[in-house]
């Protein structure tokens, strides 16, 4: 499940609804894999909770959370983050760039607001990966239960992108792991079938890997790889309803995904999803 803001958390939830009101439950996925926003819907998933409850509060969420205020020049970032691209180099030489971008654009403390909208406060027995980002080393890392992280720290850093502190964890600080990509799907390496949730990337998208890439390594090693994007009519939904970091998108991008969760069942068929 990929990051993208209020936009990716609301479309992917609503998706995942509509397919299990035609018959598919991801939730009987082995491994739920998240990153940054994507992380977000895979811990509601593992809570249990019903799904039109989690439906229900996504659709709400404008109604709890006030619109982030501008805290950092998005347009300089961008610019600077296709410059640290363009200087080329090893993965990990670009993502350190970016990674010293990102500790000299942070933000508040957030902690207590992040674990006050988590479903739960410890690992859940589910399998859950958050992906994060080493901002010295630029080396990317998959949080779960085993890891030794508190879990609202391994969500922190799984969402700090620019304008949010990053996390330290084992004397590290970890940031959004949606600089390496805003799906990092190659991390379900090893798993014979493999959904993926992802929006389509924005022009002057910031991630560094492309969907393409992962799909194209898990297909090499055999696996069955299924890509659902927004399709037409959910991507203008989600356009009506603003930019994807504005709360006012959740209910207009929540309900066109359960909509088009509905379709995707319905052209696909209920069998041969896991």
């Amino acid at each position: 499940m990929g990051g993208g803001g209020f936009a990716a958390s609301s479309w992917t939830t609503g998706l995942i609804v509509g397919m299990a009101d035609a018959g598919v439950n991801v939730r009987d996925a082995d491994v739920l894999i998240g990153t940054s926003s994507g992380g977000r819907v895979a811990l509601q998933l593992a809570s249990n909770a019903p799904l039109e409850e989690i439906f229900e509060r996504q659709v709400s969420v404008a109604s709890r959370v006030a619109r982030p205020g501008v805290g950092v020049d998005w347009s300089r970032l961008q610019r600077e983050v296709a410059q640290a691209k363009e200087l080329g180099g090893e993965r990990t030489e670009i993502l350190k760039r970016i990674g010293v971008l990102a500790l000299a654009n942070g933000g508040p403390d957030r902690r207590a607001l992040v674990a006050s909208q988590l479903p739960m406060q410890s690992w859940p027995e589910r399998r859950v990966l958050l992906t994060a980002l080493n901002a010295e080393t630029g080396v990317r890392r998959a949080f779960d239960r085993e890891s030794g992280i508190d879990l609202v720290d391994a969500v922190m850093a799984t969402t700090a992108f620019f304008g949010f502190p990053p996390v330290w964890f084992e004397g590290a600080p970890y940031i959004d792991g949606g600089f390496h990509s805003s799906d990092n799907a190659d991390l379900a390496a090893g798993y014979s079938r493999v959904l993926v949730l992802a929006l389509k990337p924005p022009p002057g998208a910031m991630k560094l890997v492309a969907l393409e890439e992962g799909v194209a390594e898990l297909r090499a090693t055999g696996a069955e790889v299924v890509v659902i994007q927004p399709d037409e009519e959910a991507t203008e939904a989600i356009a009506s309803g603003g930019t994807p970091m504005n709360p006012a998108i959740c209910e207009p991008a929540t309900r066109a995904g359960r909509a088009q969760g509905r379709r995707v069942v319905q052209a696909r068929g209920t069998t041969g999803w896991w």
